[in-house]
């Protein structure tokens, strides 16, 4: 019997986060696709700095397997493995300190690891090595520290056990014994392999100390290295041996950028101490800094003000370019994110494709002083208009009244009561019924903002150029292009040219500032991404959110970003809406043009596709009790939208400007009944 990885998600994830205390991201190893060519293939490291990478199904596995893998991963990190520090090891192993690094300068973005194990003659055999090493220590922290996983640990390992492997390969042979939780050691094995394998156990019962630390296994590394190359023929593919980096590096050089960062904190607090001191000549300004730009060297005493903030600009631009690398490597940072995978509807084979794309939800970061001014006017131009339709909407939440003498249903309290007043000789109250009555308002409505790059068009396309003021007969430039002979026509001056998306943010704070009157619960996201792996949900605003100058600092910061895959995003509100509680459920998306994305369907071009996945995320929103209205303000909309949704719940606006006073009148119909 198998266990995937999409059966059981939800669950793991709640167990991860518990574990590690933040949310980390649980992905197929097939999701990571790094855009270098990274040595991960041969290591025991799945992850990255916000993602677990797991098999998406284990064969005759089941749910406590993908818990320990998930409790391996977090091992690493518990256990300071991505806190290495190259100048740290040589102070601790003056032996490491005297070989001899196959290069002799580094650069100060140089990974540690690289540093390390270019100290041994095949760098790559004393990465594999280890690896080895490293990953029995983490397996000792783990059964000293959570006694509870040591039952799926074992039982993980004995089904790896019994898999076939290369008795003749040091490696295999080494990572089979671990698996069988042995620790008398095989007898008439090569030197090299015992000396491994003494090392192994070493390091797991060293686990136990308080004290352990990356650097007991950079020590082990360092003792039986020699031993076993000489010993061993690795056998290495020319591509991969010259590889200079592997995924353990990056993730120490991930790690290394928290480090630089609290120095470059620390220094821009010394200038801004320093340049508050205006009474003393700047030349005599100086204090000890103390901290480690590379590999724990001190600042010397006495630098000055220039001198200061020289090693600041220094250090931000060395953390803005590893930024940059890290990035370009491992894919973007999505630690402050939550994600969640949904299926996706094969209209062509007429089948859900399981756990097929992932939505990314990312709270909005308002950048630095943005402008709100022009949102607050139109609140308060289209506002009274707006609240005006709203209040003509009725209440639509029940609420169960108890103490009824009529109603649908018994209320086991009053029934209790009156019983006891029967047994006491007192008259009992006849009215032990409950029964709904309309109240108040119990609505949630989320509305779902296009954030494609189309919506940075303008709302007036541009006329065409005029190019009839073209004189072939002029003398131009030949060395100038043909359109060097037109006029230069002066730029309009005025406000700059409206866009789709001003247009969104302005009905979007509309209606929020009329939905807050009255009283209703909606939430505001805005959605965009490139590729099934990276659908974007940008939360503008949670249901539970209060109406504020934070809201309206986060959809002023609400920008076009790619495409428009709408049918994850559709399901994700759907689950948001579900989980509301509410009553009344309201879904109203917001869009500019067809659902479409890099690989949404067979075909790029064929936008048949998504229209078929988006309408299946509609049905599937309704056959949940949630009202569904999409409102585009393309023009053509009629071609597509017909065959999402029907007729009465979708509009087109002809007059883009109509949105803010059309968005509330469609609200009051769907919550007004």
């Amino acid at each position: 019997m198998s266990v995937a990885l999409s059966q059981i998600e939800s669950s793991l994830s709640l167990f991860t986060e518990g574990i590690a205390g933040r949310f980390i991201h649980l992905k197929e190893i097939t999701e990571f696709n790094p855009r270098l060519p990274l040595k991960a293939e041969a290591l025991t490291i799945h992850q990255t700095r916000d993602s677990i990478l797991l098999p998406a199904e284990l064969e005759d596995g089941y749910e406590g397997d993908y818990r320990f893998l998930v409790m391996e991963q977090i091992g690493y990190r518990e256990c300071g493995t991505f806190h290495f520090s190259i100048d740290t090891a040589k102070s601790l192993l003056p032996s490491l300190a005297t070989r001899e690094p196959s290069r002799k300068e580094y650069g100060p973005r140089t990974g540690e690891y690289q540093m390390l194990f270019s100290h041994f003659s095949s760098p790559y055999l004393a990465e594999r090595l280890f690896d080895l090493l490293e990953n029995q220590r983490i397996k000792g922290h783990l059964i000293q520290n959570y006694p509870g996983l040591t039952k799926h640990l074992i039982r993980y390992q004995h089904r790896r056990s019994e898999d076939e492997f290369d008795r003749n390969d040091l490696f295999q042979y080494a990572e089979n014994w671990s698996l069988q939780n042995v620790t008398q050691l095989p007898n008439a094995l090569p030197r090299s392999w015992t000396s491994l394998l003494e090392k192994m156990f070493d390091l797991q019962l060293c686990a136990g100390n308080s004290d352990h630390s990356v650097y007991d296994t950079v020590t082990a590394l360092e003792e039986i290295y020699d031993t076993i190359e000489q010993e061993y023929a690795l056998e290495i593919d020319s591509g991969i041996k010259a590889k200079d980096e592997s995924l353990l590096d990056w993730l120490g050089r991930e790690e290394r950028l928290e480090e630089w960062q609290e120095e470059l904190e620390e220094l821009k607090d010394q200038l801004n101490s320093q340049s508050s001191s205006s009474q003393v000549p700047i030349e005599e300004v100086s204090e000890a800094i103390e901290g480690a730009i590379e590999g724990g060297t001190t600042r010397e005493i006495g630098l000055s003000i220039e001198e200061v903030k020289e090693e600041h600009d220094n250090l931000k631009r060395r953390i803005d370019m590893e930024k940059s690398s890290v990035q370009h490597a491992l894919g973007a940072d999505q630690k402050d994110s939550r994600s969640k995978r949904y299926d996706e509807w094969d209209y062509m084979n007429r089948r859900y494709l399981k756990a097929w794309c992932r939505v990314y939800e990312e709270k909005l970061l308002p950048e630095e002083n943005v402008q709100i001014d022009e949102l607050n006017q139109v609140i308060r131009q289209y506002q009274p208009l707006v609240q005006k339709q709203l209040e003509q909407i009725r209440p639509t939440g029940l609420e169960r009244v108890k103490r009824v003498q009529d109603g649908d249903e018994l209320d086991f309290n009053a029934i209790i009561e009156a019983r006891q007043d029967i047994k006491a000789g007192k008259t009992p109250d006849e009215r032990f019924y409950s029964r709904k009555e309309r109240t108040n308002r119990d609505v949630c409505a989320i509305f779902l903002v296009d954030l494609s790059a189309s919506t940075d068009d303008p709302i007036k396309p541009v006329e065409p150029k005029d190019w009839s003021g073209y004189d072939p007969e002029k003398e131009i430039d030949i060395r100038a292009g043909w359109y060097s002979a037109l006029e230069e026509e002066e730029e309009p001056a005025g406000p700059p040219e409206r866009k789709i998306i001003d247009l969104e943010k302005e009905a979007m704070v509309v209606m929020a500032a009329a939905l807050d009157s009255l009283g209703d619960s909606y939430g505001i996201y805005g959605f965009s991404g490139y590729s099934k792996d990276n659908v974007e949900l940008f939360v503008a605003k949670e249901p539970e959110d209060k109406f504020s100058n934070q809201t309206l600092q986060n959809i002023a910061s609400l920008k076009p970003k790619g495409s428009t895959r709408m049918g994850p995003a559709i399901r994700h509100a759907n689950q948001k809406l579900c989980s509301s509680g509410s009553a009344m459920k309201v879904m109203i998306m917001i869009s500019d043009g067809f659902p479409q994305d890099c690989d949404y369907g067979p075909e790029r071009g064929n936008h048949d596709y998504g229209v078929e996945d988006t309408a299946k995320a509609l049905i599937e929103a309704q056959q949940k009790g949630i009202e569904t209205f999409c409102v585009t303000v393309d023009k053509s909309g009629h071609d597509y939208l017909k065959r999402m949704c029907p007729d009465s719940r979708y509009m087109v606006i002809e007059e883009i400007e109509d949105l803010p006073k059309e968005l509330s009148k469609l609200y009051s119909t769907l919550t007004g009944q």
